[in-house]
């Protein structure tokens, strides 16, 4: 399971344990573990038991952006198990559960539309919103360990291949060894400073040193993101909400694609797609704010970055030729 809680916020995490589909109990107390992307614990205690097989855990607020992994420690059916959630602390959201729920009247009824469902749903836009459009609308915390270039360059990659680091708004830390397999250190608060990132998430050393030439050398935490979503971008992100809410209840075959209405006209359905939702108001407002070529359509990619071409490997020896 993952969740998406806002940066110094308290939260309660809900975990349930089952047994095939069966919501079981666990023997024992029920602990938490919160740890974060380099393992350091954030938080610990015991859950609260609530309906069958669920528990509860209420997290401090976090002060920084960051992902962490909370780790549910029980005995199910006589066996001692350790499931683990996902809580991403975010800087925003795209819209306000509040927001989703009044952008339409129908949503208004709590009993069909529970929180907890707006809220998954809400997550389930926001990554599809994201990899449509390649960027992130909110700040966000990221965690990679990428190749020392051996030159003052550096690109920073994102967690997810098929994206790109748009919007890098800081580098928290670097830890650097100077070869494979060797003892990472980290980066002074001068040589952070000194780090130049560029709009095409190249990170330049301007302090006349160079990432040591290695394999996975090279850990980068660093936020990306921008401040929020456009309006019309937040409005066609909340359509696209109401549509995940009530896809069981068009009464429109999953595998259709045109109807007949009862007034005797027939109607073309548009597709999803790899890059696309299928709902036209929504792609089209996607396609406008989305990094990815073909965005909107059924094919995409990611827009090549645009450099200039250097040749020369800048491993300042005689040998490899050296700056120019």
């Amino acid at each position: 399971m993952k969740t998406r809680v806002m940066r110094t916020s308290a939260s309660v995490l809900t975990h349930r344990f089952e047994v095939g589909e069966t919501a079981t109990d666990s023997t024992t107390a029920v602990t938490v573990t919160v740890t974060d992307p380099s393992g350091a614990t954030v938080a610990s205690g015991t859950a609260t038991h609530g309906a069958t097989g669920t528990y509860t855990y209420a997290l401090p607020p976090q002060a920084a952006l960051t992902v962490l992994a909370v780790a549910w420690s029980a005995t199910i059916g006589g066996a001692a198990v350790v499931e683990t959630d996902t809580v991403e602390v975010v800087g925003g959201f795209m819209f306000t559960l509040s927001e989703g729920r009044n952008s339409d009247a129908s949503l208004a009824d709590r009993d069909k539309y529970p929180t907890a469902d707006l809220d998954a749903k809400r997550l389930e836009v926001e990554e599809e919103c994201e990899r449509i459009c390649d960027r992130s609308f909110v700040p966000r915390y990221a965690r990679v360990t990428v190749d020392g270039s051996g030159s003052a360059d550096l690109v920073l990659p994102h967690p997810d291949p098929d994206r790109t680091a748009a919007h890098v708004r800081t580098i928290r830390s670097v830890s650097m060894a100077q070869r494979s397999g060797g003892v990472p250190v980290a980066f002074t608060s001068a040589e952070l400073a000194a780090l130049v990132v560029r709009g095409d998430s190249l990170v330049s050393r301007s302090d006349g040193l160079f990432w040591a030439e290695g394999y996975g050398n090279v850990v980068v935490e660093y936020e990306y993101g921008l401040d929020g979503p456009a309006l019309e971008l937040k409005r066609a992100a909340m359509g696209r909400l109401r549509s995940l809410l009530n896809a069981n209840k068009t009464g429109i075959p999953d595998r259709a694609s045109s109807f007949t209405a009862g007034d005797g006209g027939t109607y073309r359905l548009d597709m999803p797609g790899a890059w696309k939702t299928g709902l036209p108001a929504v792609d089209a407002v996607y396609a406008r704010y989305s990094r990815r070529s073909g965005a909107g359509a059924a094919g995409g990619r990611p827009i090549p970055a645009s450099r200039t071409l250097d040749y020369d490997p800048q491993r300042n020896s005689l040998m490899h030729g050296g700056p120019r």
